[in-house]
């Protein structure tokens, strides 16, 4: 039996590896997230297809959560669509899971938060493997003083110092609710859950956190430079091969995100306008 072609707005969530994409959003004569998708979903659609991402990835960045917004016409069923977009598209850029929660839904729009890792390889010797997804640092560095630094940006705080000077973001106030290092066999891994993040901001953290553990500055500087709001006076911007957006928050996921239930800012707590559907009890 053929089935009917039916339009529906649809949520993916993506993996991709950064190095193979000029970012993720489309530009003219680059290969790109975004336009992959747009070209694999366009050839199921039979039409042109625009997706919406829930953020922008620079080039090398890479994505294990991703998540996108598409609304098209399809003879796909729900459990197959994952196996029809990646029937599509190259190696490097996988659609992980497939779901169709609203007409409307935006995966820009309805993210409560996003998690990021950044990692850093501190081994002497050059990883051939780890390479590809993380930054090597050969000096060593004082965990102790990061971990003790990375806690100075939970909370809602202003992240000037801490975002691209080419950020169009109108302000770069934001709300982290975990900010914290962890290392162990060599591997630093520098995570960071929040509502939103200004252009380059996780990199400019990362990178300012391996300056404390390099000593170039101390835990108690990361106050004086949140308050400076000066992108010079902060540490370097980490390379983007480090990085990896994790995971993108949605109100119907809550339960896992780790968000304090006391914690306000845009979207949250969660109401009807921020999820015109029924919630999960955990995430009411």
């Amino acid at each position: 039996m053929t089935l009917e072609r039916s339009t529906a707005t649809w949520r993916l969530v993506v993996a991709y590896r950064g190095a193979g994409f000029a970012g993720f959003a489309a530009q003219r004569g680059e290969r790109t997230v975004q336009g992959e998708l747009e070209r694999a979903l366009s050839a199921l659609a039979g039409e042109p297809v625009r997706v919406r991402g829930a953020g922008r990835t620079d080039a090398g960045v890479h994505a294990r959560g991703q998540v996108v917004s598409a609304r098209f016409a399809s003879r796909v069923p729900v459990e197959k669509m994952v196996l029809a977009c990646n029937s599509q598209l190259a190696n490097d850029l996988a659609v992980l899971r497939a779901d169709a929660p609203f007409e409307g839904f935006d995966a820009k729009r309805f993210s409560v938060g996003k998690r990021y890792v950044y990692r850093v390889h501190t081994q002497a010797w050059h990883d051939p493997f780890a390479g590809a997804t993380s930054w090597h640092v050969r000096q060593r560095l004082d965990v102790d003083a990061m971990i003790e630094a990375a806690a100075a940006f939970v909370g809602e705080r202003d992240f000037e110092s801490f975002r691209s000077q080419h950020c169009d973001a109108a302000h770069a106030r934001r709300y982290l609710w975990r900010s914290e290092v962890r290392h162990e066999r060599g591997l630093l891994e520098y995570e960071v859950r929040g509502n939103a993040f200004c252009r380059h901001m996780v990199r400019c953290l990362a990178g300012t956190l391996v300056d404390v553990g390099r000593g170039r500055f101390t835990p108690a500087d990361m106050t004086r430079l949140l308050d400076a709001r000066d992108r010079a006076q902060a540490g370097v911007t980490a390379p983007a091969q480090g990085l990896t957006l994790e995971e993108v928050y949605y109100p119907d996921a809550l339960a896992h995100a780790g968000i304090p239930a006391d914690a306000t800012f845009p979207g949250f707590p969660v109401t009807a306008e921020d999820w015109p559907v029924d919630l999960p009890p955990a995430c009411g």
